[in-house]
């Protein structure tokens, strides 16, 4: 329960309120990191001079990375104009791009 002191509020410290809000933040931060790591590895993977050649690319989530955000970043691939998404029956996912398409 807060004390107040005019325009300064007090609040007792609380060891456990204290391990929640750094749960959250590791939370958002792992979630951030994750979706920053999945982006470059499918970047990564399209740079690739052999890939450019075909420009098509067959890609498939890791074990360690966290489905939720694997789909979020495949519907911001999706979303791009010129690219097309193809999610496979055994869970990989085909992403070609323009000259591909067009071809």
């Amino acid at each position: 329960m807060p004390t107040s002191y005019g325009w300064n509020t007090v609040y007792k410290y609380s060891y456990a309120k204290e391990v929640v809000m750094a749960s959250d933040l590791y939370s958002a931060t792992n979630a951030s990191f994750s979706y920053e790591q999945i982006g470059r590895r499918i970047q990564r993977m399209v740079a690739s001079p052999d890939v450019q050649k075909v420009q098509f690319i067959t890609v498939s989530r890791l074990d360690g990375e966290p489905s939720e955000i694997w789909d979020t970043v495949l519907q911001e691939i999706e979303e791009t104009d010129g690219i097309q998404v193809d999610r496979r029956e055994d869970g990989s996912v085909w992403i070609g791009w323009k000259r591909y398409i067009d071809g």
